[in-house]
Protein backbone atom coordinates (compact mmCIF):
# COMPACT_ATOMS: atom_id res chain seq x y z
CA UNK A 1 0.00 0.00 0.00
CA UNK A 2 1.19 3.41 -0.93
CA UNK A 3 1.18 6.78 1.14
CA UNK A 4 0.30 8.73 -1.71
CA UNK A 5 3.09 11.24 -1.73
CA UNK A 6 4.49 9.97 -5.29
CA UNK A 7 1.36 11.07 -7.00
CA UNK A 8 1.62 14.63 -5.66
CA UNK A 9 4.77 14.95 -7.11
CA UNK A 10 4.54 17.71 -10.28
CA UNK A 11 6.81 16.54 -13.17
CA UNK A 12 8.13 18.50 -15.83
CA UNK A 13 10.25 17.62 -19.05
CA UNK A 14 12.19 19.53 -21.14
CA UNK A 15 12.99 18.07 -24.72
CA UNK A 16 13.74 19.37 -28.11
CA UNK A 17 10.57 19.29 -29.61
CA UNK A 18 11.46 20.88 -33.16
CA UNK A 19 14.87 20.69 -34.66
CA UNK A 20 14.97 24.57 -33.84
CA UNK A 21 12.98 24.50 -30.40
CA UNK A 22 13.17 23.11 -26.85
CA UNK A 23 9.22 22.94 -25.35
CA UNK A 24 8.72 22.51 -21.49
CA UNK A 25 6.04 20.18 -20.50
CA UNK A 26 3.75 19.08 -17.83
CA UNK A 27 2.95 15.51 -17.29
CA UNK A 28 -0.04 14.93 -18.27
CA UNK A 29 -0.41 17.41 -20.73
CA UNK A 30 0.21 17.20 -24.38
CA UNK A 31 1.18 20.96 -25.56
CA UNK A 32 4.18 22.65 -24.64
CA UNK A 33 3.71 24.99 -21.48
CA UNK A 34 6.26 27.62 -23.75
CA UNK A 35 9.47 26.67 -25.98
CA UNK A 36 12.75 28.28 -26.40
CA UNK A 37 15.72 28.50 -28.98
CA UNK A 38 17.83 26.59 -26.22
CA UNK A 39 18.08 23.90 -23.95
CA UNK A 40 19.65 26.05 -21.24
CA UNK A 41 16.37 29.02 -20.91
CA UNK A 42 13.90 25.75 -21.10
CA UNK A 43 15.73 24.56 -18.41
CA UNK A 44 15.55 27.57 -16.31
CA UNK A 45 11.76 28.39 -17.21
CA UNK A 46 11.16 24.81 -16.22
CA UNK A 47 13.13 25.47 -12.75
CA UNK A 48 11.11 28.65 -12.28
CA UNK A 49 7.64 27.13 -12.53
CA UNK A 50 8.23 23.74 -11.01
CA UNK A 51 9.86 25.25 -8.08
CA UNK A 52 6.82 27.33 -7.20
CA UNK A 53 4.91 23.94 -6.44
CA UNK A 54 5.47 22.04 -3.13
CA UNK A 55 6.78 18.84 -4.64
CA UNK A 56 8.23 19.09 -7.73
CA UNK A 57 10.50 16.92 -10.61
CA UNK A 58 12.26 18.07 -13.55
CA UNK A 59 13.83 15.73 -16.62
CA UNK A 60 16.08 18.04 -18.88
CA UNK A 61 17.03 15.95 -22.11
CA UNK A 62 19.21 17.11 -25.26
CA UNK A 63 18.67 17.48 -28.71
CA UNK A 64 20.11 13.78 -28.96
CA UNK A 65 17.48 12.64 -26.13
CA UNK A 66 19.76 11.58 -23.58
CA UNK A 67 19.05 12.60 -20.23
CA UNK A 68 20.86 15.60 -19.51
CA UNK A 69 19.69 16.46 -15.61
CA UNK A 70 17.14 15.70 -13.29
CA UNK A 71 16.22 18.16 -10.72
CA UNK A 72 13.59 17.92 -7.87
CA UNK A 73 12.06 19.42 -4.62
CA UNK A 74 13.89 16.29 -2.61
CA UNK A 75 17.13 16.73 -3.07
CA UNK A 76 18.59 20.19 -1.92
CA UNK A 77 22.41 19.46 -2.11
CA UNK A 78 22.41 18.92 -5.85
CA UNK A 79 23.05 21.58 -7.99
CA UNK A 80 20.69 23.49 -10.12
CA UNK A 81 21.37 26.14 -13.20
CA UNK A 82 20.45 29.91 -11.83
CA UNK A 83 16.76 30.70 -12.23
CA UNK A 84 15.96 34.21 -13.92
Amino acid sequence: MTDGKAHDVVCFTVRLQSPANFGVFEQGFEKALAEFSDMETAEQYALQIATSKANWKVDVFDEAGALAGTYNSEDDSMPKPAVL
